[in-house]
C-alpha cells in the first residue's frame, strides 16, 4: 500500500453563521480553533490554542473538529503526540460519515499506528471513504486489489477504483492505469488507451510515467517511433530521480545515439538521481561532441574552460565552442566574444 498519508481539511469559519440553529454541535469552537490554526482574521497561529479549541467542539460532538484533533495528536501538532488518542477521535468523526476521517483511519491501520495493523480494516474504511469520492482513499482501494493486499488479488477490480482517482487528476492512477491497460492486465489491452493515461501522469511529472513514456518511444507502441521524444521523457524521469531513467539513456548511449550521451553528461553533472561526478559528466559531455551533437560540444567547451571535471585547458575549450556556435548554440558565440 502506498502514498497513505494524513490529509487535512481547511473549513470556512463563517460557515453555517448565517442560520446558527442549523450549525453542528461545537461550530463556534471549531472555528476559532481554525482561527488559531491558519493564524487568521488577525489571530496570531498558535497550534497549542487551536488544539483547545478543536477539543472543546471535538467534545461537544463536531465531526470536523474530531477529525482535525486527530490529525494534530497524530502529528504532535500543538499537543503531546498521541497515535492511539488520534485514532480514537478519527473513529468518532468516521462514524458521523466525514471521508477524511474515514481516510486516515484507513491510513492508520495500514500503518498500525494507534491501532493493531489490519489491513481489512483498513480496505473498509478506505471503502466508506472512497464511496465519498475522496481520492486519496480510490487510489489505495486501486493498489489492493492490484496487488492483494488486505483483500484477494484481482485486477479488474482494481481499474474502475484507479478511473475514479484518475479522472480527479491523480497522477499515480493515471500511470497504473496506463500500465493495466498497456499490458492487459484486468482488462483488454489497449493501446491507445495505455497511452493517454500515461501522458495525463507524465505531464503532471510523475517520474514513473515519463520513463513510459521514454520506452512507448523507443519501441514505437501506440506512437511513431521517435528517439528525440524518448530522450525528453528520459531526461525528465531522471531529473526527477529515478535511476531506470539513467539505465535506460545509458543503454541508448551505448548504441551510438549522441542526445542520450549528452543527456548522461547533464546526469552525472547535475546529480540527478546520483552523486555528481564531473569527471563522468566530461566523459559524456565528450562522447557526444565527438560525434558532432552540438549542446554537447558547448558544454564540452565550458567543463574545459573551467577546469571542472577535467585539467583546465583554455585553448581546446575555445575549439569546442567555436564548434558550437558554428552549431547554432549562442552561448558558445557568447563565450567567444567574451573578453
Amino acid at each position: 500500500m502506498t502514498r497513505i498519508a494524513i490529509v487535512l481539511l481547511l473549513a470556512c469559519s463563517g460557515l453555517f453563521a448565517q442560520n446558527p440553529s442549523s450549525a453542528p454541535p461545537g461550530q463556534a469552537d471549531y472555528n476559532r480553533g481554525v482561527d488559531f490554526w491558519e493564524g487568521r482574521g488577525g489571530t496570531k497561529q498558535d497550534y497549542a490554542e487551536a488544539a483547545n479549541w478543536f477539543r472543546k467542539a471535538a467534545e461537544a460532538g463536531n465531526a470536523e473538529a474530531q477529525n482535525r484533533l486527530g490529525q494534530m495528536l497524530s502529528m504532535g501538532q500543538g499537543v503531546p503526540q498521541d497515535e492511539a488518542e488520534a485514532a480514537g477521535w478519527y473513529r468518532k468523526a468516521a462514524d458521523k460519515g466525514v471521508a477524511l476521517a474515514q481516510y486516515n483511519l484507513g491510513s492508520m491501520y495500514v500503518m498500525g499506528t494507534g491501532v493493531t495493523r489490519d489491513l481489512a480494516e483498513a480496505l473498509k474504511w478506505f471503502r466508506k471513504s472512497g464511496d465519498q469520492g475522496f481520492v486519496g482513499a480510490q487510489f489505495n482501494l486501486g493498489i489492493a486489489y492490484r496487488q492483494g493486499q488486505g483483500v484477494g488479488k484481482d485486477p479488474a477490480q482494481a481499474i474502475p477504483w484507479f478511473r475514479k482517482a484518475a479522472d480527479q487528476g491523480d497522477a499515480g492512477a493515471q500511470f497504473n492505469l496506463g500500465v493495466m491497460y498497456g499490458s492487459g492486465e484486468g482488462a483488454a489491452k489497449n493501446p491507445a488507451e495505455s497511452l493517454t493515461w500515461l501522458k495525463k501522469s507524465a505531464d503532471q511529472g510523475y517520474a514513473p510515467a515519463e520513463l513510459n513514456m521514454g520506452m512507448l518511444y523507443v519501441v514505437g507502441t501506440g506512437v511513431t517511433r521517435d528517439f528525440a521524444q524518448a530522450i525528453e521523457w528520459y531526461r525528465k524521469a531522471a531529473e526527477a530521480g529515478l535511476p531506470q531513467a539513467q539505465d535506460a539513456l545509458r543503454i541508448m548511449a551505448d548504441a551510438g545515439y549522441s542526445p542520450a550521451m549528452y543527456v548522461l553528461g547533464m546526469v552525472f553533472e547535475r546529480g540527478w538521481g546520483s552523486t555528481e561526478i564531473d569527471a563522468e559528466a566530461v566523459f559524456w559531455y565528450r562522447k557526444a561532441a565527438e560525434a558532432g551533437f552540438a549542446p554537447a560540444e558547448y558544454d564540452l567547451g565550458r567543463m574545459l574552460a573551467e577546469g571542472k571535471g577535467t585539467v583546465q585547458n583554455a585553448a581546446e575549450a575555445k575549439q569546442w565552442f567555436q564548434r558550437a556556435a558554428d552549431g547554432g548554440i549562442k552561448e558558445a558565440q557568447a563565450r567567444l566574444s567574451a573578453p
